[in-house]
């Protein structure tokens, strides 16, 4: 039987594995690691919002709410902050950034095409952009930075946004649009918290916790749909 001491040295080793390098995963980027997360998020937001204007050309009917979607918009902005790297603290600005600009690079090319879009920060998307970039970034960082546990739940807001858009839509609004497509968000859903559970090895009392955040989420979510819709 190890000796008090060894099972502290034990104890201790295995916090330390558990524990990100890179110095922790509350501090703040360093300014070259900033530029670069800040180009990822700027330059991917201006490319992908454009193209998505032109992509409704040629996308199947079936994915073609893709760019007038909660969902679509949630899932772009949330990768291009996981993809620049940011630490928590920075990717909550990058995640107001990346809305915006997937949004307003949207309406900029449809304008082009010779559609009216309406004023620059003016659309419903705007004031969604400025609620929930923050908290989409944030939620980014932890994946990328934080230890198993805050990297599952920091995938709920994602999830829940999947999950609450996909069952509203399918209640209300199905018949004016291909059902294929909500019911993909709810597979994404359920797919991204999987493998972030997996991935992160979470004992049982661990993914009964992240299974409750995902679900509390979605009933928000669906709560403030119904209120801003309706």
């Amino acid at each position: 039987m190890p000796s008090v001491e060894g099972m502290e040295t034990l104890e201790s080793s295995r916090i330390v594995r558990s524990t990100p390098s890179s110095g922790g995963w509350w501090h703040a980027d360093t300014r070259s690691s900033a530029l670069r997360a800040a180009t990822v998020v700027v330059g991917g937001a201006v490319l992908i919002g454009g193209l998505t204007s032109f992509a409704q050309l040629y996308l199947p009917p079936w994915v073609n709410s893709l760019s007038n979607s909660a969902g679509g918009w949630t899932m772009f902005s949330f990768l291009l902050v996981w993809l620049s790297r940011a630490r928590p603290v920075l990717a909550g600005v990058l995640g107001i950034v990346a809305f915006q600009l997937l949004v307003e690079s949207y309406s900029v090319v449809s304008e082009w095409r010779g559609f009216d879009d309406g004023d620059p920060f003016s659309s419903i998307w705007t004031v969604v952009g400025l609620a929930a970039g923050p908290l989409l970034g944030v939620a980014a960082g932890l994946v990328r930075h934080a230890p198993p546990l805050w990297r599952a739940l920091a995938v709920t807001p994602l999830s829940a946004v999947l999950l609450g858009e996909g069952i509203w839509a399918l209640n209300t609004i199905a018949d004016t649009t291909s059902p294929v497509y909500w019911t993909l968000e709810i597979v994404l859903s359920a797919a991204f918290l999987l493998a972030a559970v997996l991935h992160g090895r979470l004992v049982p009392r661990a993914i009964s916790l992240v299974t409750s955040a995902w679900l509390v989420g979605t009933l928000a979510f669906v709560g403030v749909l119904v209120f801003v819709l309706n």
